[in-house]
């Protein structure tokens, strides 16, 4: 009963891992699409149930049994009181007769034989026999295909030796029937799911090319074995697998762990870059991200800049080459540093005048004198020169707009 238990704690611990495992399945693809892992998870599910109702019919199978093997002790007894109490009617209507005979008295010994309950004259013998032997042919039909009972007391168990087609051994103790109807020994059955967890080669565990039902795993695995049998099925059948890029860590990143181009190790928790399968670098172009490439190649054709900051991608329509970008930092439009760390020019000779020639067409009237666009031109170009060293203000709602893409 103990081992049950232990059992029972072991498929419970499996159910509540696979309920963890689709709750962060949740949300991740679309509504009414099965993904190869919960297929997989109900399959294993489907095992668990199966597993547990053997359970449940084995210990009804052995508690029936000893309710048989009690009551059969307790008919014979009855039984043979009342084959006493009748000889001994037989015996007082002799004597009553006076025709008492050697005949009519019978010998304690062959009382004694009569009684037994292994005389095949005993009903309850015959019963007893029978549904020992129905519970012995259950057991062997089960043993093809897993772990029998170990509690049935060798008496009762139908003793046969089979040899096991992998350590050519032959014993008697339960079997396990592979997909090509070879018999293994529990050992053996055990060391092909531990060589597919270590061996990718040897996943699935196979015979005669034939895959071993996953179900069997069940019954041949502690808990912690069918945890990393678990693991590494899920990672044997990722097709693109994702591995850490923390040297001191490498372990496999599930698919569910997938989030915004990056997955999550489960083991150290960094993330690794799924595109480079590098890890996880925020702010610096990725050499393999090949759309972020073809955007680069376009901002340099259209003279283009990123803040040094954050990324974000600015295009200068109009005004100087002081750039303040929506994250607060200033940078140089020309080369991209910080502002003022360079000696690039404040101004475009093209852009400067273009501001300048907006700000005359705004201010002159388009009747006055040709001399007053002129001196109005001449002071505005100035006035900006000016300002730009005391720190622009000017036009800075129209000069600049943000080009963006993704998360830059």
């Amino acid at each position: 009963m103990e081992q049950d238990q232990d059992k029972r704690m072991i498929l419970h611990f499996l159910l509540e891992d696979l309920d963890n495992l689709e709750q962060r399945q949740k949300g991740k693809q679309a509504a009414g699409h099965q993904t190869d892992l919960e297929l997989a998870i109900a399959y294993l599910r489907e095992d668990i149930r199966i597993t547990q109702i053997s359970i449940d019919d084995e210990i009804l199978a052995l508690s029936t049994s000893t309710a048989i093997a009690t009551d059969q002790k307790i008919l014979a007894s009855y039984k043979h009181e009342e084959r006493l109490a009748h000889e001994g009617h037989q015996l007082a209507l002799a004597l009553s007769n006076e025709t008492l005979t050697s005949d009519d008295i019978s010998d304690p010994s062959t009382a004694n034989k009569s009684t037994s309950p292994d005389d095949d004259d005993d009903a309850v013998s015959i019963v007893m026999g029978d549904l020992m032997g129905r519970i012995n042919l259950l057991c062997d039909k089960e043993s093809d295909l897993g772990e029998g009972s170990s509690r049935i007391p060798p008496s009762r168990r139908t003793s046969i030796m089979r040899e096991c087609a992998s350590c050519l051994t032959k014993v008697s103790t339960i079997m396990f029937k592979g997909p090509c109807s070879h018999d293994f020994c529990r050992d053996c059955m055990r060391q092909k799911f531990l060589g597919g967890i270590n061996d990718e080669e040897l996943y699935p565990p196979r015979c005669c090319g034939n895959v071993v039902p996953p179900g069997v795993a069940l019954r041949v695995l502690n808990y912690e074995e069918l945890r990393n049998f678990s693991e590494r099925d899920l990672e044997w059948s990722t097709m693109d697998r994702l591995y850490c890029a923390n040297p001191t860590c490498s372990k496999f990143i599930p698919p569910f762990a997938y989030q915004n181009e990056h997955g999550t190790c489960p083991a150290c928790h960094q993330q690794t870059h799924l595109p480079c399968r590098s890890l996880a670098h925020p702010r610096v172009d990725c050499p393999m991200d090949e759309s972020l490439h073809a955007v680069l190649e376009m901002a340099e054709a259209e003279n283009w800049r990123r803040c040094f900051n954050c990324q974000t991608m600015v295009a200068l329509n109009l005004g100087c080459n002081h750039m303040t970008c929506r994250c607060g930092r200033e940078f140089c439009y020309v080369c991209g540093l910080v502002w003022k760390a360079c000696d690039c020019p404040r101004w475009h000779e093209d852009r400067l005048e273009e501001v300048a020639n907006q700000a005359v067409d705004e201010e002159v009237p388009a009747n006055a004198d040709i001399r007053v666009p002129q001196d109005a031109f001449h002071r505005i170009v100035d006035n900006l020169l000016r300002h730009e060293d005391d720190g622009c203000e000017h036009y800075r709602s129209s000069q600049w707009a943000y080009r963006e893409r993704g998360d830059f």
